[in-house]
């Protein structure tokens, strides 16, 4: 067991195979114990923060424990820290996504609330639902990052998102944002944010000095 960790939290749309390169990514290129917890998202925002609080427990005794979350595993790291803070929080990079984060939103406009629910359950809702704002954000002594998708994923483009929509969403109201210490403005969507080499390595980067 080395002395530091870090725990990365993909959003509801990461395939196993994306949540594989992107966990042994950072096993090759970071010195530190890599972990991607299997949370059941399904079970929303609280839910998985319950997960997560338990996984943590499990493996506890780091010196200093860093995050990088995706959308919703930010939220749900959000929700752990608000409940039980970690004394041994180290960096974290939070990727963040515009016009992303009008998925859920949309999905339940287009197809019903009883598909949405059977897509990605609780989450679904809890993605698109005002509460989520109100949470805190994490706080730690150490740098935080923030990456910010310009990109349009292949879902955001079918339910009719488009480029031009970015700046009306980054700047409204309820894109609500930590204050980080270091933004990138990522040319990624949210279907290469997790294979992407160069923005992990960017992401390595900042675990490694504090800076994009």
């Amino acid at each position: 067991m080395r002395n530091e960790a870090l725990v990365i939290l993909p959003g509801i749309t990461a395939s196993p195979e994306k949540q594989a390169f992107v966990e042994n990514y950072f096993r090759a290129h970071t010195d530190y114990d890599v972990y991607l917890p299997r949370l059941w998202q399904n079970l929303g925002i609280r839910g998985a923060a319950r997960q997560l609080q338990r996984f943590m427990d499990r493996h506890a005794g780091y010196e200093r424990v860093h995050f990088l979350t995706y959308i919703s595993g930010g939220f749900i790291l959000r929700c752990m820290l608000w409940r039980r803070p970690l004394p041994n929080i180290g960096r974290l990079v939070h990727v963040r996504g515009p016009i992303q984060e009008q998925v859920p939103g949309l999905v339940i406009k287009k197809h019903g609330r009883i598909a949405a629910f059977m897509i990605k359950g609780l989450m679904m809702f809890d993605l698109s639902a005002p509460w989520r704002n109100q949470l805190p954000f994490a706080a730690t002594p150490h740098p935080q990052g923030l990456v910010i998708e310009q990109g349009v994923a292949k879902l955001a483009a079918e339910l009719g998102l488009k480029p031009e929509d970015f700046d009306r969403f980054r700047n409204a109201p309820e894109f609500k944002i930590p204050a980080a210490d270091e933004t990138w403005l990522a040319a990624e969507s949210h279907d290469e944010v997790y294979t992407s080499k160069a923005l992990l390595g960017r992401m390595a980067g900042f675990f490694k000095t504090g800076k994009f």
